[in-house]
């Protein structure tokens, strides 16, 4: 048995097409997406229609959730603000398919030994690293018992051993790869008669200017402001932008006295001071 598992595309529609593309090549039993499908690059919409198109089991991620919280008692409300402009483009998009996106499970068994899932078995926020130690490992999982388990979420392809014998698979990121150049990731899992499930992780380049253009012709960099720019700059070199320029802007608030009324000049002084380090 062979199975694709594709994650946290975040709205990419030319990296989800290659690595589709690539995915279909190898011929899976079952072509499964583990969440993230929506939300960072412009396409939100066309990711999501293609993925429940191509997928044999969807899931959702937490980006998918605060689609669906924003505005809402359960959402937090500082998903109203201006820095938060990509996840209102996002949630404008895919609006006409919120039933179905939050009938999408978090986890699945999609065979008798392979549970696949965003980010745990009951939680699509946790953390999980290579360096996590097992016993942080075993209490995440531990409601899972299959011999395989795979999990997205942290956009860092890796797979290791647990003590009990099971094998953790994280299948890297189609949309926002960051390993310092921008790829499309996935993960191939292969059953074998005698050695069990063996993990290739697939890295493949995809037509980043095509992604890049779409910021522009979507009119997503111009609507959305700043924080677009992040994006932007997340997709054109596949490394981490977003959450260093979150944790740069709060110290630079407090450095300069700027107040944190979040408005769209304050995050473009933030960003710019951001940019210069580079």
């Amino acid at each position: 048995m062979r199975i694709a598992v594709l994650a946290d595309i975040h709205g990419n529609l030319p990296a989800f097409e290659a690595a589709l593309a690539e995915a279909r090549r190898a011929a899976p039993d079952l072509l499964v997406i583990a969440g993230d499908v929506v939300n960072g690059a412009p396409d939100s919409d066309a990711c999501w229609l293609l993925a429940r198109a191509e997928a044999d089991v969807l899931l959702r991620g937490n980006h998918e959730r605060y689609v669906l919280d924003r505005g809402t008692p359960a959402g937090d409300p500082a998903w109203l603000r201006p820095r938060f402009r990509p996840l209102a483009w996002a949630a404008d998009q895919i609006r006409p398919w919120f039933d179905e996106v939050r009938a999408c499970p978090i986890a699945v068994r999609v065979a008798d030994d392979v549970r696949v899932m965003h980010a745990s078995p009951a939680d699509d926020h946790v953390s999980l690293y290579p360096w996590t130690d097992d016993e942080q490992l075993e209490r995440v999982l531990d409601p899972a018992p299959e011999s395989l388990l795979v999990r997205a979420h942290n956009h860092l392809p890796f797979h290791r051993s647990l003590a009990d014998g099971r094998l953790l698979v994280s299948a890297g990121a189609v949309g926002l790869a960051l390993v310092g150049k921008p790829e499309a990731q996935f993960a191939l899992l292969t059953h074998h008669a005698r050695r069990g499930w063996t993990a290739q992780h697939v890295s493949l380049p995809y037509d980043v200017d095509a992604a890049v253009a779409r910021f522009v012709d979507t009119g997503y960099l111009r609507e959305v402001g700043p924080m677009a720019q992040v994006f932007l700059r997340e997709v054109a070199t596949g490394s981490h932008q977003l959450v260093p320029f979150v944790r740069f802007e709060q110290r630079w608030r407090a450095a300069t006295g700027t107040p944190d009324d979040d408005d769209d000049a304050s995050l473009e002084r933030a960003l710019r001071a951001f940019l210069a380090l580079a």
